[in-house]
Formats: structure tokens, sequence, C-alpha cells
């Protein structure tokens, strides 16, 4: 041991020389450890960073003269020797120290906060997915969630785009069968009445007292029997495309053949509940002409018998309020029974049980469905009246210019043919399109239909319309 560590070493020992004596009046820490050497290291000799101030042998240092204050030591006074700290690659343990509080330049590179340490990220925030509110899954035209008016209406359009071929390639063959009737009653119609003005035109008292209609018998019956058989190929498109719709839904695009696959044993009860239908609405407008020919019936026998033109006028008042609640009664049964249609091809019930199905759906749901199924007609019309108004049009001059031609009748009725035809090609599956949406929204929204859908599509398994069938009561 040199002599140097043993007066270190020594209790109350200082070391020899001038330079350990404190100059008088000074007292600053630079002097007072000037003679202090590391190990290794000639005394006097600066140590190798001028910023260390080495701790003091254990004796205690001459302090300032009394009165006056040390100066404290200025900046980085302080620092561990050299040589001294942990070995290299050694650290903080990750997120501890100044850079888990935002300090940069602390932390050794490499080292972070731990995963999952700190506050998660806002919704969809700085990038990071699977934060925030889920999306519905949507693994067709829809989402599978209760669906407003919008979704209802770029689903139906979504389904004619994506699925033409079935939509309105199978509308437009299943219309042009049955609107043929149609067409050949209506070229006689228009024939009939070209022929008729012609004879007004040249001479008005041509025209016999004991014939004065002009029209064909034949032409009325081909006429409105075409569009009964106009109304049964609507039908029978429609029910076809309630099971496009409903496998849409679920992201499969069914094919012609596999939609008729889907619906040929329900046809049966397809046409049996157009039918009573049918039936049904020609009781309420048959209720609603009563009331008002009665009504008017009764005020005007009243007014020719007694002359009491307040009484019969307050009757025929009578009459009209009562076909306007007629009216209102029929609108109201028309929208409960409304989705009887989807019931009978996706739950595969019967021709009444499919009535009181759509009745229990559409239970606390009347106005909203009225405001729905009201605007889809309003478009609807807009639509028909778009499309079949110019060929409409052609045939009317065709009959104005040409009125006696025999050519007219096949050319007109050809006009009208084409415009039904393209018109019921686009009405029809859209129509059918918010219909069968409105019913699913309603199971949706009544009996989570939605849930099960989801779990069918996430599964991924081949699924039929028979994931439509309702789930037995227990």
């Amino acid at each position: 041991m040199s002599q140097e560590d043993d007066r270190r070493g020594t209790p109350g020992g200082t070391p020899d020389g001038p330079e350990a004596q404190p100059s008088s009046g000074s007292g600053g820490p630079e002097q007072a450890g000037g003679g202090w050497a590391a190990p290794g290291q000639e005394a006097g000799t600066p140590p190798d960073r001028p910023d260390f101030a080495p701790p003091q042998a254990p004796q205690a240092p001459a302090g300032p003269p009394p009165g006056q204050v040390p100066p404290g030591p200025g900046p980085q006074a302080y620092g561990p020797p050299p040589g001294y700290g942990p070995p290299p690659g050694y650290g903080p343990p990750p997120g501890y120290g100044p850079q888990a509080q935002g300090a940069p330049g602390y932390a050794p590179p490499g080292y972070g906060p731990p995963p999952g340490y700190g506050p998660p990220p806002g919704p969809q925030a700085h990038g990071h997915p699977g934060y925030g509110p889920t999306r519905a899954l949507k693994p067709g035209v829809v989402a599978l969630r209760p669906m407003n008016l919008g979704d209802l209406l770029n689903g139906a359009f979504t389904l004619i785009r994506h699925n033409p071929k079935t939509t309105v390639g199978l509308s437009a063959v299943i219309m042009a069968v049955a609107s043929i009737v149609t067409a050949i009653g209506f070229g006689g119609y228009m024939a009939d009445y070209g022929v008729f003005m012609d004879q007004i035109a040249n001479d008005p008292y041509s025209v016999g007292p004991d014939d004065p209609f002009p029209f064909s018998v034949w032409s009325l019956l081909a006429t409105y029997g075409g569009a009964l058989l106009s109304q049964a190929g609507v039908v029978v498109a429609t029910g076809l495309l309630t099971a496009v719709i409903g496998m849409a839904v679920l992201g499969h695009k069914l094919s012609p053949g596999q939609a008729w696959a889907a619906v040929r044993d329900r046809m049966g009860a397809v046409i049996g509940l157009a039918a009573v239908q049918l039936v049904i609405y020609f009781a309420l407008s048959f209720v609603i002409m009563l009331l008002l020919i009665g009504g008017f019936a009764l005020g005007i026998a009243l007014i020719a018998e007694g002359g009491a033109s307040g009484a019969g006028a307050l009757v025929m008042v009578g009459g009209v309020i009562g076909a306007l609640a007629g009216a209102c009664a029929a609108v109201w049964i028309g929208i409960r029974i409304f989705f009887a249609m989807p019931a009978v091809i996706l739950e595969r019930v019967g021709v009444f049980a499919s009535l009181a199905r759509s009745w229990q759906l559409t239970q606390g749901s009347w106005w909203r469905l009225f405001g729905i199924v009201l605007l889809t007609m309003v478009l609807i019309q807009l639509v028909v009246g778009i499309l079949s108004t110019p060929f409409g049009f052609a045939a009317g001059i065709m009959v104005a210019v040409w009125p006696t031609a025999p050519w007219v009748a096949v050319a007109s009725g050809a006009a009208m043919y084409v415009g039904s035809v393209l018109a019921s090609a686009i009405s029809t599956p859209f129509t059918a399109g918010v219909t069968t949406l409105l019913y699913i929204d309603l199971r949706m929204r009544r009996e989570g239909l939605d849930l099960k859908l989801h779990t069918a599509a996430q599964a991924g398994h081949d699924v039929g319309p028979e994931i439509y069938l309702p789930e037995p009561r227990t």
C-alpha cells in the first residue's frame, strides 16, 4: 500500500503539502479539493472530468469563514467517476424512469413501455384498428342490423345492381309472357278508339243513339282480363324474388334456376295467398263504394220526396264521410297483411297463417310501415311513368295520325307492350326488395333475427331459405 493510501485511510489525517491547506478567504470547492488524486494519478493533477467533485475524506472539511455562505455547485457539478456505472447493455426496465414520463433522450435505444401499458387509444385514434364501436357485419346487400329508410332503399337498388340477371331478367321474362294478352286487348281498344274519333271528326251525327259505345267487347275483355293475368305474373315474380332477396342478405347470389328450385313447392301457397288478398281488397272496395253510392242515393231520394234539402245534403255528407272511413280502414288492413307474401316464402307457412303472421309482425309499427310503403309506391309510380310514358305517347300519335290504318292496332299494342314489360322489369324487383327487407327488419326488431343471421354469416356454412324459419316456441 502506498503512503498516500495510508494517509487517506487514517482517521482524521490530511494529505501533506501546501495544496491541501485552504487559502485564507477562499473556501471555494475547487480549491478545497484541488489536492485529491484518483488511484493511479499523481497528486495535484486535475481529474479527467473537470466537473467531477469527489467525496471528501472522513475528516470534516474546513468551512468558509463565519458569515459567508458557500456557493452551491454549478450546473453538472456532480456525476459518477470515470468508468463507474452499470456494465454495457444494462439499463432501466422498460417504461421506468424519465422516458416513461415523456422526457426524451433518457431511455436507451430499443426500450419502451411494455405492451398494453398506458391508456388505450380512443376510437380509431392514431390509426389503431380494433378500438371504438364495432360495425355491423354486412355479408350481402344490407348490414345485419335493424334498418332505416335509407338502408331499405339502398338495399333494393343494390340487389338490382348486383344481380340483374335474376332480378330484372326474371321479372322481364315473366312479365313478357303475362302481358301478351293485355297488349293485344290494348291494341284493339286503341284501334276502335281511332275509328270512333275519325268518325266523329268527319260526321258528328253519324253516331247512332242505339250504339253509342264504340269499343268492341273482345278488346275490353282482353284488356281487363290481361291486366288480371299481368297481376298474376307480378305475384309469381314477387314470390321468386322474395327467396332471392332473402339469400342476398347473406351474400348468396341465386340464379333464376336456383330461385325456382327454392320456391317451386310454395307456388300453390303463393297463388292462394294472392287470391285471398284480392278477395279482401275487392270486399273492402265494395264496402267503400256502397257507402258512397248509398249515401248519395239516399240523400237524393230524401230531397226528391219531401223537399228536405238539408236532410238530403246531410245524408250525402254522411255517405262521403263513411266512404272516407272505409278507405282508411282498407288502408289500415292492407298494411297489416302487407307482409304475408314474405312469410309464405321464407317461413313456409300456409295462406291464413301468413296473414296472421303479418298481422302479428306489424303490431305497433303501423305508422312507420305506412310511411315507408307509401313512399315506395310513390317512387315506383314515378319510375313506371318515366319508363312507360314515351311508349304510350308513341302509341297515341300513331292512332291520331293514322286512325284507320290496319297496322295501327299492332304497332300501338307493341309499343304499349314494350313499355309495360320494361316498367315491370324494374318496378317489380324494387317493390319486392323493399317489402322483403322491411319484413326482415321487423323480425330483427322483434325477434332478434339479426343475431341469427350474423351467426350464420360468421360460421360460413352453406345455408338456404330455411335460415328464416322461426324458432320453435317452448
